[in-house]
């Protein structure tokens, strides 16, 4: 049940041996190795291994002794305990296991709080509800110990709403690296003119709506969000994710024609505006070297990358008009038979151009990406 509830858990025999931690408290602590993690030992043994001190604070091992240690004296064997290797410390230089006050039996239930960490970044609080777990004739069987962001319900519901699978995807990309994926940039034409013509609310209504249905575009592709600013959308299709470079390739090419389609669907739903109103303009890249990471502030989780490619795919979506999308050779070439195929596009019967022979590149354009070979896609309707 613990499982299936997808709670960070784990559960103890009544002395107080570590019998199963569930998969998700398993990604926690970044270790599947049973044996590692401590299950079949006394919790004792089991806290004092290096997966808990390089995952909690000093703050939060001795926050867990003084909830805890009261009752795995109380209950435990004596000769289970005396079996036990005591370290010198438990990390951080302060003392082990120390004792305050006398050992009793545990309650029903008790909470407390811990704060994980994770390389790279801030400590986050975590609320642990201990549990008592009894058979059909009231004796104790174990305790179950379920981890929980120390948040409240209404800022979870908001964390919640978000893609669960893409979050997924972003959370594959903990540690910074360099990979594979084709680059999409959307941006809306024109913006300045419409904030200019519609009310504040409204087109703060236009600009959420847009964002919205793009973003969902993005994850029913398979791909990641990036940066958003003011109107504009960032995101990747990671050929890890996709199975493939062709598969990666494709889920840009698919998405940049559904943006089409969405900005046309945000506008009928408006009232008031036109499709020539609300036209994205997007531009997809290929880099075999994009390096990834997430950013992750009090504020914000996002995936951000670096790399020449980056820059080159911005300049083309500013050098795309009435909502075209601009596809570099770079990225149509990764298609396989298979995947062509589907899009109905023949990758060896493109006629690309440089971007910098389109009429809609600048000085900035051209300067940066202007070597870069290009061919428009047609888009949604």
């Amino acid at each position: 049940m613990l499982e299936a509830s997808r709670l960070a858990a784990e559960l103890l025999d009544p002395q107080w041996r570590l019998l199963w931690v569930s998969d998700e408290l398993k990604a926690l602590l970044g270790e599947d190795d049973e044996e590692r993690l401590g299950v079949g030992r006394h919790i004792l043994e089991a806290r004092s291994n290096e997966l808990w001190t390089n995952s909690t604070t000093q703050e939060s091992r001795v926050a867990w002794t003084n909830a805890n240690l009261a009752y795995i004296i109380g209950e435990s064997p004596p000769e289970l305990l005396e079996a036990i290797e005591r370290p010198q410390s438990m990390g951080d230089g302060e003392p082990s296991f120390e004792l305050l006050g006398e050992p009793r039996a545990a309650p029903q239930a008790w909470s407390y709080e811990i704060s994980y960490k994770r390389p790279g970044f801030p400590p986050m609080p975590i609320r642990c509800l201990a549990m008592r777990i009894h058979d059909d004739s009231g004796d104790v069987v174990g305790t179950a110990h379920a981890y929980t962001p120390a948040l409240p319900a209404g800022i979870i519901d908001l964390v919640a709403r978000g893609d669960e699978e893409m979050f997924e995807r972003m959370a594959r990309l903990v540690d910074p690296g360099r990979r594979q994926a084709a680059i999409l940039f959307a941006d809306l034409q024109a913006s300045g003119t419409l904030s200019r013509r519609l009310s504040s609310a409204a087109y703060f209504r236009l600009i959420r709506d847009l964002t919205t249905a793009i973003d969902d575009v993005v994850g029913a592709n398979g791909g990641v969000v990036g940066k958003h600013a003011g109107d504009g959308v960032t995101a990747f299709f990671l050929a890890a994710d996709a199975g493939s470079e062709s598969a990666a390739a494709r889920a840009a090419v698919e998405a940049a024609r559904a943006i089409g389609s969405v900005a046309h669907e945000v506008a009928a739903g408006s009232g008031g505006l036109t499709e020539e109103d609300v036209r994205m303009n997007v531009g997809i890249h290929w880099s075999g070297a994009l390096y990834m990471g997430q950013v992750v502030t009090g504020g914000r989780l996002e995936v951000t990358a670096l790399g020449d490619e980056m820059n080159e795919c911005a300049r083309m979506q500013q050098t795309a008009r009435d909502g075209a999308a601009l596809a570099s050779k770079a990225l149509l070439e990764r298609l396989d038979g298979e995947d062509s195929g589907r899009l109905e596009i023949d990758p060896d019967a493109i006629a690309y151009r440089s971007l910098a022979e389109l009429p809609g590149a600048d000085e900035k354009a051209i300067r940066d990406a202007g070597a870069v070979a290009v061919a428009e896609l047609p888009v949604g309707d």
